[in-house]
């Protein structure tokens, strides 16, 4: 698993490395101090996987983090800061990022969140969720959806993080029809993985 790491503090950036070297499962593929360092590096080095501060000189890290998943849709994007906002969070979800962790996350945590993001599951740090749903539930505007209902029952579960067989089975259905229904609802939405889906989801208040 290739990662990138972004935040302006080098003594920041050397703990994360040393975390997650240390499962023996990551390639530290590029550091940045800065947001457009990073969207460079994210060019250059492709990883698979970016760790984002929020706060960064200049850019910020949101901001970053719509600009490489425009250029690399295929990345992941992890928001790994000490920002507990809910302003901040719901922010960094509607960029696009597959999960938000605060800087007390272990290393045997951090990898976890990497190989879910890269399952194409949203990881929110179990502080946080509480925060990130009652945000989104501020919104008073929905758009018309153009999912069935359905389909906006299966991302909703996904947005939560449900595994193919754990929609399913709390749906009463069988995993081929919901792998079918996610097809159209990436067709739907333009997206390209479920990550992604939900990421678009999220910006057009189609789940909560």
């Amino acid at each position: 698993m290739r990662v990138l790491i972004v935040d302006d503090h080098p003594v920041t950036r050397d703990g994360l490395r040393s975390a997650l070297s240390s499962s023996g499962e990551v390639e530290i593929v590029g550091e940045a101090g800065s947001g457009e360092e990073a969207i460079q590096l994210v060019a250059e080095a492709k990883p698979d996987v970016v760790f984002m501060d929020v706060r960064l000189p200049g850019m910020s890290g949101i901001e970053a983090t719509r600009h490489i998943l425009e250029c690399a849709p295929e990345a992941r994007v992890i928001v790994f800061t000490v920002e507990e906002s809910r302003t901040a969070l719901a922010d960094a979800m509607r960029a696009g990022v597959s999960g938000y962790l605060l800087k007390d996350s272990s290393s045997t945590e951090l990898v976890h969140s990497a190989k879910l993001a890269m399952e194409g599951k949203v990881v929110i740090h179990p502080t946080l969720t509480r925060a990130f749903i009652e945000e989104v539930q501020y919104l008073d505007h929905r758009p018309d959806t153009p999912l069935s209902r359905r389909e906006s029952e299966i991302l909703q579960k996904v947005a939560y993080g449900a595994s193919t067989k754990e929609v399913a089975h709390a749906l009463g259905i069988s995993p081929h029809t919901v792998k079918t229904h996610l097809e159209r609802i990436f067709e739907k939405l333009g997206a390209n993985d479920r990550a992604q889906a939900v990421a678009i989801a999220l910006r057009r208040g189609l789940v909560d």
